[in-house]
């Protein structure tokens, strides 16, 4: 079984090029997403945004990755430059996210999600071997 840190990044590749198949795979069928306005999601709601177009992620660049996981679960912490199309409009956001991830049918999944925007002293700089742009 992959690693956390590989689990998180896979998941940040699957949102970069709008993935449904491997998002299908990372995300818990039970999965709870809370977005920045505190509106809460469910795993089809994410998946449809992207099926459909409503969502399309232009870039996606990894600021950091911490990760603490215990066994069966575990804890990402990640922050990540965004640019999007989300209902037709242009967004351009530094996000934080945390997830809740558990291990299910042998694979880490995101069970619990919140994200929102961050400040830049937030960050603490690009991830080791990434260039910030």
């Amino acid at each position: 079984m992959e690693g956390l840190v590989a689990a998180e990044r896979r998941l940040l590749e699957a949102q970069r090029q709008g993935d449904v198949e491997a998002l299908d795979e990372l995300l818990h069928p039970d999965v709870v997403a809370i977005g920045p306005d505190g509106a809460t999601f469910t795993k089809e709601d994410d998946l449809d945004a992207y099926r459909s177009g409503a969502l399309r992620i232009t870039s996606l660049v990894e600021r950091s990755v911490e990760v603490r996981d215990d066994g069966p679960s575990g804890v990402s912490r990640t922050v990540v430059d965004v640019e999007a199309v989300q209902g037709g409009a242009p967004a351009d956001a530094r996000f934080g996210y945390t997830r809740l991830w558990v291990v299910a049918d042998g694979r880490w999944q995101v069970l619990a999600a919140a994200f929102g925007p961050v400040e830049a002293r937030d960050d603490p700089g690009p991830a080791p071997g990434r260039s910030p742009g």
